[in-house]
């Protein structure tokens, strides 16, 4: 038989009353202790009954868990996705800063002008407002040019769109027509005119010096352009350019075909000049080794010479003239005093007077002694 232990009110210790506040918070609806102070043994259906919720009561909360953590996961994926679709962000390069201008060399106006455009053209979300641009040009301005833009700076707080430092056109305007020499536009004009390819120049140097005068004088149109480029062109490209099969109507058509024939003529005479180069140091080698073997020649005939003339050294004295010994033994025995020949001098072909009948380079021969 089971023993059943009763304990009042008082005989809970703090332990129990802990985990029975514990089990309140976490079952909800789980059974409070009995008031009488009964054990767990007296109250075994009420504890079946008090399981059967734990296991129902547990799965709310799991299933929170389990829609939180679907939260979480779709966050994620949309945020990877978004940074996917994102362009990339483009940042443009650093160029290097416009040159300070001064006012005094007007032909420098320009320049100074296009240096500013490319800047703002490569960066525009940077610098997209005119105020923007035209204080950031005025930060270059120096001496003369300083001096005018200095009362437009003193008044900043003004925002109407007429006003200079919110106009870059206006602003542009100003600057050339204060500072730009009036003559300019004729100059360009008449240098233009005149421009001409130099002797073995290049096209491509005839091109950038006509694409600088063409900014300085505005839109001439295309056929006058096309005219004046074709007369400073050099004559042989002029009579490719007869002959060449494409229609030629414009102006950088005819720039670029000029571009082409010029390229292919500078090639064509590299190839030459290389040829001829090589074809010089053949005749150079061949000259040399010419130059050797006659040496040789000459070194060897003047070496038999010199072996066959020696007998008669002992026949002249220091005077070069015949011995006298040997001059009356010649006519003695009848012979030429001049080459010892069975002969008289007279008859001598060897002597100076009769040389012209005998082959230069020739010795008198010995003749019988």
């Amino acid at each position: 038989m089971s023993r059943t232990t009763f304990r009042g009110p008082g005989e809970y210790g703090e332990e129990e009353e802990e985990n029975s506040v514990e089990e309140e918070g976490s079952y909800g609806t789980q059974a409070a202790p009995d008031p009488m102070g009964a054990s767990e043994g007296t109250r075994g259906p009420n504890l079946a009954q008090s399981d059967q919720p734990v296991s129902h009561q547990t799965e709310p909360s799991l299933l929170a868990i389990m829609q939180e953590m679907n939260q979480i996961m779709a966050n994620l994926q949309a945020a990877a996705s978004s940074e996917v679709s994102r362009p990339p962000s483009f940042k443009p390069p650093s160029m290097k800063a416009p040159e300070c201008f001064d006012g005094t060399q007007p032909f420098k106006v320009r320049g100074f002008i296009k240096s500013f455009q490319v800047i703002f053209h490569n960066d525009p979300e940077n610098i997209s407002q005119d105020r923007k641009k035209v204080l950031y040009a005025t930060s270059f301005l120096i001496a003369r040019a300083a001096k005018w833009i200095e009362p437009y700076l003193s008044n900043l707080n003004n925002e109407y769109s007429s006003y200079l430092l919110n106009s870059l056109p206006l602003f542009g305007s100003q600057l050339f027509n204060l500072f730009e020499d009036p003559n300019e536009v004729r100059k360009a004009e008449a240098e233009l005119d005149g421009l001409r390819m130099k002797d073995g120049g290049h096209v491509a140097l005839y091109i950038s010096d006509f694409r600088s005068l063409l900014s300085r004088i505005g839109d001439w149109g295309e056929r006058a352009l096309i005219h004046h480029f074709r007369k400073g062109l050099a004559s042989w490209i002029l009579d490719q350019l007869d002959s060449h099969p494409s229609n030629i109507d414009s102006l950088q058509n005819l720039m670029d075909i000029s571009l082409e024939l010029d390229t292919a003529y500078h090639e064509r005479q590299k190839e030459k000049n290389h040829h001829q180069e090589k074809k010089r140091e053949a005749s150079n080698s061949n000259s040399y080794h010419h130059q050797n073997s006659s040496s040789s020649s000459h070194k060897k005939k003047n070496f038999h010479s010199q072996k066959w003339d020696k007998p008669h050294s002992s026949l002249l004295n220091k005077d070069f003239k015949l011995k006298g010994s040997q001059k009356e033994r010649r006519i003695k025995e009848g012979l030429c005093t001049y080459c010892d020949g069975e002969h008289s001098l007279e008859a001598c072909i060897k002597t100076p007077q009769n040389k012209h009948t005998q082959p230069s380079g020739s010795f008198p021969s010995q003749g019988k002694a």
